[in-house]
């Protein structure tokens, strides 16, 4: 007997697609955002107190 056609495996792909693709977003925005506080304030972290 026929089951029909195999399932589609991508919107597997299409989430790990996403996933990695907001890991360097947000890698990126964390790169920037310490360079930034390092012009800023002259220290990576800007809690650092003086």
């Amino acid at each position: 007997m026929s089951e029909g056609p195999a399932p589609s495996k991508a919107p597997h792909d299409v989430y790990t697609v996403l996933v990695i693709l907001a890991t360097v977003l947000v890698a990126g925005a964390t790169i920037y955002l310490a360079i930034r506080s390092q012009q800023l304030f002259g220290s990576w972290n800007p809690f650092s107190g003086s």
